[in-house]
């Protein structure tokens, strides 16, 4: 049987009891639930990959890995072993050293992070250069450019008019930001 099809009974588990949390792999019933008689549990499935899920005849063992399921849905909140790999290389989790980058979906490890950050930055660093990109291609502009890359960055978080320092995530430059408003007037007639 394929994980996808895994529907196991949780036999410790009343189909009464509909509050259930997950943390990790762990299923919590009844956690600082507002019926204090019932009591705390706190069960991890037989295999990785599967999560506890009500149906109307009780709670169950099932699928949660977003790529045995073939659902295409980003962020897999469970994955099953055989999917906890590097998205790029294939390298499995239980292989990594070192702490891997989240993706949508599933995590990449660093060393194939940082390959894949130094060709986007050679890339953009190409461009730029091509394109005869400099300091002044980023003066009284309506958006943060990076002056040695060309890199644009959202300025949703910088409103004050003070300077701001930013370091480009893609060519890892320090730069200064200084927000500059433009101030216009309208003038009607006072009505009479």
């Amino acid at each position: 049987m394929k994980l996808k099809d895994t529907k196991i009974l949780i036999p410790q588990i009343p189909k009464e009891w509909n509050e259930r949390l997950r943390s990790g792999h762990t299923n919590i019933w009844n956690e600082h639930s507002y019926n204090s008689e019932l009591p705390e549990v706190r069960l991890d499935p037989p295999m990785r990959g599967l999560y506890a899920e009500r149906f109307e005849y009780g709670w169950y063992w099932v699928c949660g890995c977003n790529k045995c399921l073939n659902n295409n849905e980003k962020y897999s909140y469970i994955v099953c072993e055989e999917h906890d790999r590097c998205v790029t290389c294939g390298t499995h989790r239980k292989d990594l050293t070192e702490i891997p980058w989240g993706t949508p979906d599933g995590f990449q490890c660093k060393s194939c992070n940082s390959i894949e950050h130094e060709e986007r930055k050679q890339e953009a660093l190409q461009l730029a250069k091509e394109n005869g990109h400099d300091e002044w291609d980023c003066f009284h502009q309506d958006k943060i450019i990076c002056p040695v890359c060309a890199s644009e960055y959202s300025d949703d978080d910088i409103h004050q008019v003070v300077k701001h320092e930013m370091e480009c995530d893609v060519c890892n430059t320090c730069f200064v930001v200084e927000v500059e408003y433009d101030v216009k007037y309208t003038s009607t007639l006072k009505n009479k």
